[in-house]
């Protein structure tokens, strides 16, 4: 921490030629303990928090930048891709303890070029750890709080190993606490590593490991007319088993187990050359089950199963724990070359990446104590043939290709900046799905340019302006758009796999203005068009919430953001934050033979003003801060025919920090209040067609269909106390 960063850690100075904000130590360590990443960067403007965790601990969250769903955003850490590369869902819990995080960067808009993403629609994420100690120590930190939270984390850091130049550091938390609403306990495990070289002029050797188990009860979704009847009360699952409830809240929860490795290492060559090269590895083990009913004369696909004696069925159905298993692993490189030579900057890169995976639905008998015979799927529900009972198998091989090349020139003591690059990304996918009866082998080719222009021009020391204009594409999302899902009760499909896989492609243009001092003032108008809009519709099918991608087609968003922040003054550094969005849908949508007039009408998910306003005071000992957000109101059908309302949240910290007491340096009290009026209120959702019946483009006349909502997180307390060593 410095004290020093503009808007109480949330405006640092920025140079780059796009709308960029950071977030810095000066924020993060008097947040939360229990913090994810989301709920750090949540200020600033253009993303939108859907927190459904009253304490941030787990991936109970997700986001929109600039009305743009958080699948269209890259997600990175330390330069390298850990979002799922299938589904692009940013698993933040996984990525690092709050007490090791240095900084976050939310790029809204255009991504790096150099960064190896290929979803990044909207911008991305970037996510830096601290580098070891220069000396040996450390940090322990104790965080409890309602709901029965309990977090304990410690952190040694080893400071020069003899005389190598070598530092490392290690650490590990453990985290628990009750649901905030409904039954069951959430728990995380997880571990950071990290080792530095520096040497030389601009050498560098960094090596990272993040390890994650964690458990989480799921929530149901509800529509807006149970929301309305029920409220929070009907947003969780029985606390207790009864003969055939396939609703009891520990059938329906998700595990998860996770590591990342990265290398990033950069080497002066001389002469103006310097190479990167960033290795790395990802494996993802989990799954997400839920009760549902299975019919004891099914089918595997087309194939009837016959009798599948399962225990507990009641006229000739039983409950069963349906069980999503997946298993990922993730391998590459990202390499770039640069050039300095006078005024001059020239980039060539490669990224390589490999992706393979594995994901099953195999169905579990469940005891008479509500529990099922294995979690994992190891001793599934068999058919006549001995074959195990599933609605998909699924095995999908992905690899990527991607080369850059980048020029960057500076005029007139170089306060003009201009570059050009031209990215261009080469996917190929291989998938298989091993259900009786289904079409065995799918493939998929694509290639996309990607040109991307800026230019920055420093007005004074303490002013800039900046352009740019990119393109960006984001391939269609989830493993069921490349299999079907059957139904195991009839020999049909409930979802089949898309046949309109054509990647989504924007063009956006952004202006913007900078200004650094007491007062940072950071601006921007931007503007997208885009095309094969990717969305998706969610809904249950026989217990289990599930996707389907929807080819949206073509939408356009315009907009203007804005966050100003004071340098800290006797104390003081307040912050606000704001945006102005209007996206609307282009053309008109199909349902079945017929077409929605969803042209012109505003998109889902796109809230017309989001604000955030907030204060911060630290004197050295004492320091406070009050933050809050303003999200308006979001259609959630693309008819427009039926709305999540506006809500507002306020989060508030307290804290003390002492003089050295003995060997605890710098020890502290802190209190985090989270949604501090305990608003209740829908968090996200959506998604939908239309939710009332409606006449179509044709005449005839198109069902409604209600959308489901995530209900938004309650009130959490979390008290620490941490020291340094």
């Amino acid at each position: 921490m410095t004290n020093t960063t503009p808007g109480g850690g949330l405006l640092p100075p920025e140079t780059a030629a796009r709308a960029q904000q950071s977030v810095t130590r000066d924020f993060i360590a008097k947040q939360a303990p229990t913090s994810n990443p989301l709920s750090l960067i949540q200020y600033t403007p253009g993303l939108t928090l859907s927190n459904a965790d009253a304490f941030g601990q787990s991936d109970q969250s997700s986001f929109t930048m600039r009305g743009l769903g958080q699948t269209s955003v890259g997600f990175t850490l330390e330069d390298i891709p850990v979002a799922d590369p299938s589904h692009y869902t940013p698993f933040t819990s996984e990525a690092a303890d709050t007490e090791n995080i240095q900084k976050l960067t939310v790029q809204q808009g255009v991504a790096d070029i150099s960064l190896p993403l290929y979803n990044a629609i909207a911008g991305s994420i970037k996510e830096y750890l601290s580098d070891p100690a220069e000396h040996f120590g450390g940090k322990i930190d104790l965080s409890y709080g309602n709901h029965q939270l309990a977090r304990e984390f410690i952190r040694l850091d080893s400071g020069e190993i003899g005389h190598s130049g070598i530092k490392t550091f290690a650490s590990y938390s453990y985290g628990t606490n009750a649901m905030w609403m409904g039954p069951g306990r959430n728990r995380r495990s997880h571990v950071d590593a990290k080792a530095v070289k520096e040497w030389g002029d601009g050498n560098s050797a960094r090596v990272f490991m993040s390890y994650t188990q964690q458990s989480t009860p799921s929530f149901l979704s509800l529509t807006m007319a149970q929301w309305k009847t029920t409220g929070r009360s009907g947003a969780y699952y029985d606390p207790t088993y009864t003969p055939g409830d396939y609703n009891y809240w520990k059938l329906n929860m998700s595990q998860q187990h996770s590591v990342i490795i990265g290398a990033p290492l950069v080497f002066n060559l001389g002469h103006g050359l310097t190479f990167k090269s960033a290795p790395y590895y990802m494996h993802i083990h989990g799954a997400g089950n839920n009760g549902m009913t299975q019919t004891e004369y099914g089918y595997n696909g087309t194939r009837p199963t016959g009798n599948l004696n399962i225990p507990g069925a009641v006229d000739g159905v039983a409950p069963v724990l349906g069980i999503d298993v997946w298993n990922q692993h993730t391998a590459g490189f990202n390499n770039s070359l640069s050039w300095k030579a006078g005024h001059n900057e020239l980039e060539v890169g490669y990224w390589y990446n490999y992706y393979d995976q594995t994901e099953k639905s195999p169905m579990a008998a469940i005891g008479e104590d509500g529990t099922a015979t294995n979690w994992w799927g190891k001793y599934p529900i068999k058919d006549q043939y001995g074959t195990p009972l599933m609605q998909f198998n699924i095995h999908l091989i992905q690899q990527v290709n991607s080369l850059f090349v980048s020029d960057t020139y500076k005029l007139f003591h170089d306060r003009l900046t201009l570059n050009a690059g031209l990215k261009f990304v080469m996917m190929s996918y291989k998938s298989t799905n091993l259900i009786p009866g289904d079409d065995y082998n799918y493939g998929r080719n694509d290639a996309q340019p990607l040109p991307q222009v800026s230019a920055s021009y420093q007005l004074t020391p303490n002013d800039q302006i900046y352009l740019d204009a990119a393109t960006a594409f984001k391939e269609p999302q989830g493993i069921l758009v490349y299999g079907n899902y059957w139904d195991a009760e009839s020999p049909t499909q409930d979802l089949s796999h898309s046949t309109n896989l054509k990647a989504e492609y924007s063009i956006s243009e952004e202006l913007g203005y900078r200004h650094t001092g007491l007062i940072n003032v950071t601006a921007s108008l931007f503007n997208y068009n885009m095309t094969n809009r990717q969305s998706s519709v969610s809904s249950y099918i026989n217990g289990r919430l599930v996707s389907q991608y929807m080819n949206a087609g073509g939408q356009t968003s315009r907009g203007a953001q804005f966050a100003l922040g004071l340098r800290p003054w006797h104390g003081f550094s307040p912050y606000v934050s704001f945006q102005y969005l209007h996206a609307t849908t282009d053309n008109n949508l199909p349902k079945g033979l017929e077409y929605l007039p969803t042209k012109g009408k505003i998109a889902i998910n796109s809230p017309e003003y989001t604000v955030n306003v907030g204060l911060s005071y630290d004197d050295g000992h004492f320091f406070a801060n009050g933050y809050m957000s303003y999200v308006g109101s979001q259609y959630a059908t693309y008819m427009n025919d039926e709305k999540m309302p506006a809500y507002a949240i306020g989060n508030v910290t307290l804290g003390y920090r002492f003089k050295k007491l003995w060997i605890a340096k710098y020890p502290q009290v802190q209190v985090n209040a989270q949604n501090i009026s305990d608003n209740k209120y829908l968090a996200a959702g959506g998604g939908g067609l239309n939710a009332q019946t409606t006449r179509g483009v044709f005449g005839s006349t198109v069902k409604g269909s209600s959308p489901v909502y995530t209900i938004g997180g309650g009130f959490g307390l979390v008290v620490s106390v941490s020291t340094g060593f």
